[in-house]
Formats: C-alpha cells, sequence, structure tokens
C-alpha cells in the first residue's frame, strides 16, 4: 500500500491516581485505587493523496468536551494537522471526570483537566511522528458466546457483532501495530470495592502487546454501548475473574486476527467530517425544570447543569459529528454521542459488512439512549434500577436517524475511494450561480457566496451541487452563452475561487457538478468571431453556415437563422442571436470541446450537467420541420410562441447525436471516482428517453414529469411508464422544477408544494432540487427595468426572471444575498423576504425547510429510499401510493394530492415517520389510514400483511 500509519501510546495513571471517578456514583462511592495501567492509545494514517486522520482511544468513559478540544489544538499545533483531523474516543470503562460532571455528582479535579489532555496530546502526537510506510491487513474473527445483552434481553441478537475486526500494520515487514474494533460494553466495575478494574480490552491489548514487544495496539468500541460481559458491575471477586476472562478471550481473538489476516489491496485513504445539525428538542426552561424536578434522582442530577446553564445564558450545545476513514475497502466511522439504538446494526446494513463503527461517547457530554429500547433486566441490581442515564442535553427521540444520515454520506462521499456510483440516490441540489449568493458585495451571486453556502446545503442534506454556468460571458443567457470555456467570468471569481469552492466542497462531504455547454457559444467568442470573419478562416465550418435559411424556428422566437451580411451567408442559432451553434460534425470541434470537458474534470469537478444535450447533431440535410397540431404549445414551459408552431423533427434528437454523447461519456470515464454525466434531454416518449442510457448518460433528465398534471392517476401513469422503460442497471434522476420552469409552489400551491417534495426525496431516484425551493418560493415579478433574461426581449417573448429572483437568506433588505444596495442586485428580493427566508424557517418548526431538512435526514438514514426498489400499489383517485424495499428496511409513501381528506386502504402494520402536516409520529395497525388534506405520510413498515 502507499500509506503510511503511525502509532503511539501514552499512560494516563500516575496523574490519575485516586482522582478518578469509578462508575459508582450510582452508589454514591468514589473510586480510590486503579487495578491497572490507564492509557491513550493512538493511531495515525496518512494516504499519498493527503488523506489524513488521528485517533486516539481512551481507557476512559467520555472525556470532557473541553480536554477534547485541547487535544485536537495541542495536537495540531505540535503536527500542522487541522483539529477536525484529531478524533478522541473513549473506550467506554466509565472510568473519567465525564461520569462525575456531566451526571451531576461533582466537579473533577482542576489536577486532572489540566493534565489529562496533554497526556493524550502526546500519543497522538507521537502516532504522526511515527508515520512510516504501511502494509495493512484485515480479519474478522469469530467470538461467539463472549457477551450477551444485560440491559436489552429480547433484543435480537444480530446487535451483537459476531466477530473482532482486526486490523494488523506492518512496516518493513514487522508488525508495527494493530486495531481491534468490537460492539461491546467493555466496562468491568466492582460494586463492593473503590477499584477501578479498568476495561477487558485495555487488558486484552496488553496481553498482545506483551507477546508482540514494539507493537501497539488501539481498540475502537462498537457503537452498541447497551452490550455488557457478563458479571460486569457485579461483586468484586466476580468482576475480577471476568476481567480476566473476557481480557483473555478477547486477546486470544486479536492474536488470531493478527497471525490470520488478508492483505488489504486497496490503498486509498480519505476522510470526511460530516456535522449534524442542532435539530435537538426545544429548550423550553419551563419543561426541562418539569423533567428536573419530576425524574428520578439520575435524571434531576443531569438535568441541574443544563438548566442552571440556560437560566445564565449560557450556550451550553456542543456539535455533533461524524467523522469517517476510508482504508482500503474497509470505513472506520466515529461520533460523539452514544445513542443507544443499534446505530452500528443499521450503517452496517446500509453501508456493507467492512464499516468499523465506534461511538465516542464525548463532544454531547453524556448519553442519550432512546426510550422505548430499554427493557429492564430479568435480576436488576442498583446499578440498572436507572432505566436511562440521561444526557447532559434534551435529545430528539429521532437522533439516530441524524447518526445514521451523517453516516451513510460521510462514508459515502470520502474523496478519492467513493463508490463509483455515488450519484445513486445523492441528493442534487442547482444553485444558479447569479441569484444563489453574492460573496463579492456587487449584487451578484458567485462562487464566494457558494463557498460561504456550504454549510448550509450541507445540513440541508445535499450531497452534490449543480453551480450553474460561471464561465467568462457577455451573461445575456445568465452564462449560457460562453465567450471563453476555460476561464471563469470576474463577477463570478477566478479559477482560483473555483479552486477553493472544490476544495471546500469536498471537506463537506458536497460533490461538485459543473456546467457543459457544448451546443453553442457567444457570439464573442473568439472561435466565432474568426469564424464570420472570413468565409475562407479555418473555423468557418466550426459554426453551421447556410446560403439560404429554412423554416427552423428559434426556443427565443423568430428563424433560427441569422444573416451575417460581411459573409453573405446565416449563421444558426438555435436559441438567442447572440448564441451560434457549434457544428459537432467537425472533428476539430469535437475534439476542443472534449478537451473544455477535462481542463473542468482535472481541476476536481464531480461531473458536468450537459445543456441542451439532444440537440447536439442536426439533421446534416437541414429538412423543414412540419407544422405543428393546433394547440401544441407547451403550457408548462416558458418558451416563445413561435417555437409551438412546428414539430421540432429535425433541428434536434437527431441519431448521430448518441455517438457524440458516448464520446462525452468516454471521457468521463478516464477519471476515477465516478464522474457522473447529467443530461438535460426536453420531455419526450419514455422508449426516446431511455435511449440516453444506451448512449452513455448516467443520468438523463425524464422532462416527462414536469409536464404532467398534479393528479394521483397521471402521476401514477407516468411513473410506471418511467420504470418500466428504464434499461436494466439503469437509474433516473427527477427533478418538479428548474431554472427555466415557474416554481413548484407557484405552480401547486404551498401544501401540495409540501407534498411534492415527499414525492421528490423518496422516488427511487436522484431527487434533483432547485434552489429556493425548499423554502416554498414562489415566482417574482421582475419589471422590465430589471429583467436580465434577453429571451424576454424579443417580440412576444417571455421572461424566466421571475423564477430566478435572488435566495432569501434573512429578512434584511436584500434579503441576506448581498451587502450590496436592492436597487444594484442581480434581481429584485422576493416579496415575500420578510417571513420566507432561510433564518426564519431555521426557527420555526413546521417550516418547509424545516420539512425538506427531516426529508432528507430520513433518506440518508433508509437504504431503502436511497436505493431500494419501488412498488405502486394501494393508492385512490386521490392518493398515490408506493413502497420502497431494501433488505429489511421498508418504507411506504402516501400522497394525498388533493384539497380535501382521504381514507387510504391499508394494509401494514408501522409507524408514520413523517407527515407533512406536522403530526407527530403516530402507530399504524389496521385496515384503512386517514390523510388529512394535502398530507403526505411516510411509513416505517414493520409488517406488510397483504404479504401473508
Amino acid at each position: 500500500m502507499t500509506l503510511r500509519i503511525g502509532f503511539g501510546r501514552t499512560d494516563l495513571t500516575p496523574p490519575l491516581g485516586v482522582e478518578l471517578a469509578g462508575f459508582g456514583p450510582f452508589l454514591r462511592r468514589r473510586a480510590t485505587s486503579v487495578h491497572a495501567p490507564l492509557y491513550a492509545r493512538a493511531v495515525a494514517v496518512a494516504g499519498a493523496d493527503g488523506g489524513r486522520w488521528v485517533l486516539v482511544s481512551c481507557d476512559l468513559l467520555g472525556v470532557a468536551a473541553s480536554i477534547v478540544d485541547d487535544v485536537a489544538a495541542r495536537v495540531a499545533a505540535a503536527t500542522g494537522w487541522r483539529p477536525d483531523e484529531v478524533v478522541v474516543h473513549a473506550t467506554h470503562n466509565h472510568s473519567g471526570p465525564a461520569t462525575v460532571e456531566n451526571v451531576g455528582w461533582g466537579a473533577p479535579d482542576e489536577q486532572y483537566v489540566a493534565g489529562v489532555a496533554d497526556l493524550i496530546a502526546r500519543a497522538c502526537v507521537a502516532a504522526v511522528r511515527g508515520l512510516a510506510p504501511a502494509t495493512v491487513r484485515h480479519a474478522v474473527v469469530p467470538l461467539e458466546e463472549f457477551a450477551h445483552n444485560r440491559m436489552l434481553p429480547s433484543r435480537d441478537p444480530a446487535l451483537i457483532d459476531s466477530g473482532v475486526h482486526v486490523l494488523r500494520v506492518d512496516h518493513d515487514g514487522a508488525l508495527a501495530g494493530f486495531v481491534a474494533s468490537y460492539s461491546c460494553h467493555p466496562v468491568i466495575c466492582c460494586e463492593s470495592t473503590s477499584a477501578v478494574h479498568g476495561d477487558f480490552p485495555g487488558e486484552a491489548l496488553r496481553i498482545v502487546e506483551a507477546a508482540h514487544p514494539g507493537a501497539t495496539g488501539v481498540f475502537l468500541q462498537g457503537a452498541l454501548g447497551d452490550v455488557n460481559p457478563l458479571y460486569a458491575h457485579g461483586p468484586a471477586d466476580e468482576s475480577m475473574v471476568a476481567l480476566e476472562l473476557f481480557a483473555g478471550r478477547f486477546a486470544d481473538a486479536v492474536t488470531a486476527g493478527i497471525a490470520g489476516s488478508t492483505p488489504v489491496e486497496d490503498d486509498a485513504v480519505a476522510v470526511v467530517k460530516q456535522e449534524i445539525p442542532y435539530e435537538l428538542a426545544p429548550y423550553d426552561l419551563d419543561e426541562l425544570r418539569k423533567r428536573r424536578d419530576e425524574g428520578d434522582d439520575v435524571t434531576s442530577l443531569s438535568l441541574r447543569r443544563t438548566v442552571a446553564a440556560l437560566e445564565e445564558g449560557r450556550e451550553v450545545r456542543r456539535p455533533l459529528w461524524v467523522h469517517a476513514l476510508r482504508l482500503g475497502p474497509l470505513t472506520l466511522l466515529g461520533y460523539n454521542v452514544e445513542v443507544f439504538d443499534g446505530i452500528k446494526r443499521r450503517l452496517v446494513e446500509a453501508l456493507g459488512e467492512h464499516c468499523l463503527v465506534l461511538s465516542t461517547t464525548n463532544g454531547w457530554l453524556g448519553y442519550a439512549p432512546t426510550h422505548d429500547a430499554y427493557e429492564p433486566p430479568a435480576d436488576p441490581y442498583p446499578a440498572y434500577e436507572v432505566p436511562i442515564i440521561a444526557g447532559h442535553l434534551p435529545f430528539r427521540p429521532d437522533i439516530s436517524d441524524d447518526l445514521v444520515a451523517a453516516g451513510v454520506r460521510a462514508a459515502g462521499l470520502l474523496r478519492g475511494s467513493a463508490d463509483p456510483e455515488w450519484w445513486r440516490g445523492a441528493v442534487v441540489y442547482e444553485c444558479h450561480l447569479p441569484s444563489f449568493r453574492d460573496g463579492s458585495g456587487d449584487g451578484i451571486g458567485d462562487l464566494e457566496g457558494l463557498i460561504e453556502g456550504l454549510d448550509y446545503l450541507r445540513d440541508l442534506g445535499v450531497d452534490a451541487v449543480w453551480t450553474g454556468p460561471f464561465f467568462r460571458s457577455p451573461l445575456l443567457d445568465q452564462g449560457f452563452d460562453v465567450s471563453d470555456y476555460l476561464d471563469v467570468e470576474p463577477v463570478f471569481g477566478t479559477l482560483g475561487t473555483f479552486d477553493r469552492l472544490v476544495a471546500a466542497a469536498h471537506e463537506r462531504g458536497i460533490r461538485v457538478i459543473v456546467d457543459y455547454i457544448p451546443n453553442h457559444t457567444s457570439d464573442q467568442h473568439p472561435w466565432f468571431v474568426a469564424s464570420r470573419s472570413s468565409r475562407d478562416d479555418p473555423k468557418r465550418d466550426w459554426y453551421m453556415w447556410r446560403d439560404e435559411p429554412n423554416n427552423w424556428t428559434s426556443e427565443a422566437g423568430g428563424s433560427v437563422w441569422e444573416y451575417d451580411e460581411p459573409t453573405g451567408q446565416y449563421y444558426l442559432h438555435s436559441h438567442l442571436v447572440e448564441q451560434p451553434d457549434l457544428n459537432w460534425r467537425n472533428p476539430e470541434v469535437r475534439k476542443a470541446l472534449l478537451d473544455v470537458l477535462r481542463f473542468w474534470l482535472d481541476r476536481g469537478a464531480d461531473g458536468v450537467r450537459i445543456d441542451v444535450a439532444h440537440m447536439l447533431m442536426k439533421d446534416p440535410e437541414f429538412r423543414d420541420n412540419p407544422s405543428a397540431p393546433e394547440g401544441h404549445h407547451n403550457v408548462f414551459d416558458l418558451q416563445h410562441p413561435d417555437f409551438g408552431t412546428q414539430l421540432h423533427v429535425h433541428d434536434r434528437r437527431h441519431p448521430d447525436t448518441f455517438a457524440a454523447l458516448a464520446e462525452i461519456r468516454a471521457v468521463a470515464d478516464e477519471y476515477a471516482g465516478g464522474r457522473v454525466t447529467i443530461a438535460e434531454i426536453e420531455a419526450m416518449p419514455w422508449a426516446d428517453w431511455a435511449a440516453y442510457y444506451a448512449a452513455g448518460m448516467h443520468l438523463p433528465f425524464p422532462f416527462r414529469l414536469l409536464e404532467t398534471h398534479w393528479r394521483a392517476d397521471l402521476l401514477r401513469s407516468e411513473l410506471e411508464a418511467l420504470y418500466a422503460a428504464l434499461p436494466d442497471g439503469a437509474w433516473p434522476i427527477v427533478a418538479l422544477g428548474n431554472h427555466d420552469r415557474p416554481r413548484l409552489a407557484t405552480r401547486l400551491g404551498p401544501a401540495q408544494a409540501r407534498v411534492a417534495a415527499v414525492l421528490l426525496l423518496t422516488l427511487a431516484a436522484t431527487p434533483c432540487l432547485l434552489y429556493a425551493d425548499e423554502l416554498g418560493m414562489t415566482d417574482q415579478p421582475v419589471p422590465v427595468d430589471r429583467q436580465r433574461d434577453y429571451f424576454a426581449r424579443t417580440h412576444g417573448g417571455v421572461s424566466r426572471d421571475p423564477s430566478r429572483t435572488p435566495m432569501p437568506w434573512t429578512d434584511g433588505a436584500t434579503g441576506g444575498f448581498s451587502t450590496a444596495d436592492e436597487s444594484r442586485l442581480w434581481l429584485p428580493v422576493s416579496h415575500d423576504v420578510a417571513t420566507l427566508n432561510v433564518a426564519a424557517q431555521l426557527a420555526d418548526p413546521a417550516s418547509m425547510l424545516r420539512l425538506y431538512r427531516a426529508l432528507t435526514r430520513l433518506r440518508h438514514a433508509s437504504p431503502a429510499l436511497r436505493r431500494g426498489s419501488i412498488a405502486f400499489a394501494g393508492g385512490t383517485d386521490s392518493v398515490l401510493a408506493y413502497t420502497r424495499s431494501a433488505g429489511s428496511d421498508r418504507k411506504l409513501v402516501l400522497l394525498n394530492l388533493t384539497d380535501r381528506p382521504a381514507t387510504v386502504p391499508s394494509s401494514v402494520t408501522g409507524r408514520v415517520v413523517l407527515s407533512t402536516t406536522g403530526a407527530a409520529p403516530r402507530p399504524v395497525a389496521g385496515t384503512e389510514l386517514e390523510l388529512a388534506a394535502g398530507e403526505a405520510v411516510v411509513i416505517d413498515v414493520e409488517r406488510d400483511h397483504a404479504d401473508h
């Protein structure tokens, strides 16, 4: 492998001594001695491509957040690494100050807090300094009858790992260190003594290290802290026997893994840190006081600090995050909170068996077990008289969905080693650059503004952002009139700004999709300037010139032919007069345009959206188009009326187009990491649409859905036809709005726009969201003197500006879009900006934005919704119904497309996990389900009685 790995270890025992607090606070006691040394054990990984990660595993419970921050800062200062590349992980032996401080039994000794961060950091720094070329081997060693589930005795035994993951690391052919991972609760604490007896994995690692001098072991506890070894917290003699027994068995398993591991062939190393939104329970002081005063002792004590802090006006929150490391075929995931809800099982189900999961139990300063998962043990004793160990903060019941979603996103979006088909099920966001966010203060959205908005997109659940064109341009068609493909229009930034955008997006696990505009250029492009300079110019044939025009009509109105008096011929322009079409039948043109594609892929673009991909090749004989039947005008589009007067059979969709698209796909395939090709094609019969897959396009847009009336029967018919036409192994992309159409909320109204959000984000497809649709923004009238769309300036032309107005971020004069005066903005802000803005909607649990965020979180956490199969059944005249399935995960989606209540036959038992009306989650059982007017629901299906 071409990676480097280093190990480090420090003994934490001397400065800690009797200052440790054991698990005994449940019994109102403190530890006075330590059974065995307590260690901080670190492993650092660095890849040839720059991906790197250092993890330190401490024999302590939930190292306090201040210590975590201090460790990260110390390591960064000593090594030059970023603080977010450092992960502090506790092996969960209930022997740290966090137990006392966070649950409220007292305060940790100041000497402890002052000294432990430096010691932990030393292990990390030693690991970084010990980086050396390494080879890695991997094994999974069975560990049967090793542990049982004390707290959840009747739960699925699959919650317990079947084996120990072991990574063996060699430097120069000699064992340098090893990493072991197992989902367990490794604490061994006595109840009748004041000694802390360590954790059995730590004891096991010491045994293995003694047999392999010079090697350092690191233990990664899995995410199921509710799986307890036998005799944990038992009497002193039984606990010591258990410690030795489990440590011996675990050491044997690790030793076997070291001896029997097989090479990890893939040398890819990459890291993603995925932050999770703060959407916790609201900080209602009265409610928290009530919980404190009416709860049991532990709950009361744990909430006391939170209430006190809030009463003093202090911020008590800490960011939730997931770290992901890709090491060859293995994915290591760590998150800084413990949730007793089978997280590892869900992540392994979503990501595959080569997924190592660890819960760091720190950063949030406590636990957040789900209430409905707890079952009293058959033989309770004092340590288990408390049903939950309450967290420092009140958590939402569905916080585990956030963790799973973030873990799936982080693992799937690691740079350099991601799934080459990452685009299957990814959430794509069209930002339409001039209108998204202005970072320079000139009133026009730009690349800098997009960089500023990346955290918003990450929290929205976006996997890829489609930038919109930003190339040099006169900006007569929002940048689709390109005057230089290889440079950035100065109002949007520079090539350096684009490079920063790619780096910043990738750091957040977001891919960047750029526009590829191969059909036409601006008339100011040097190619066209040369082409029209003379009939004999070498670039004359780079565009299409004729002595006589035919009858083809332009999307902007009038003829597609424009007479050029100096050379006495007509040139073809399918759009504006200032946008001449390129001649893709000229091999020099094809080569030049394919080199343009390589230029942006070389700079890190993760794919391209191909503008008017169906138009690259025209009829070589330039035959006239036939006239269209009466009423052929497309009521769903914003095209000039002239365009609908004929059937466009010769000026687009020529069969030779497929060969051109295949060349584009071949270039994309030259690059690793799954560079995606998204083809913009007009609405057409499903069989014709499916042919674009055969041409090599990953995701051709199915615009027929945008042109389907909002009725359950019509949508079901179109969707069934779409999936029937879909070639084997292919995957669709779906959009319900774009920059050329009226906005979704304008077309459907606010209630049905919420239903449309559920449809878009639960279909078996890659959803593409138009910026600000997640806010429910409607079309904004734009005065003639403020219009930017030159399509509206032709006689009878239609402006698309109303659907392209600036993204409203706040309720300020410019909606927070820009610091420029409102009169200088690219387009006027929405008339609803006072209430329809990001800040206001984030504060409103019932807002459209919060609905979209809940949907993306649910989608990422559900294998069924991400890439599962789809089946349409059980709907009514009012309700569209379908089921998404993947393994044991099944989701039933019901969409009431009317403004009246509806009753739907139901054969399932399950739970409504999302509703557009904001209704609380509710059980589903019976033969019928009532939907409110305009309500869409997602049901987590436990059982479908129709299957039996």
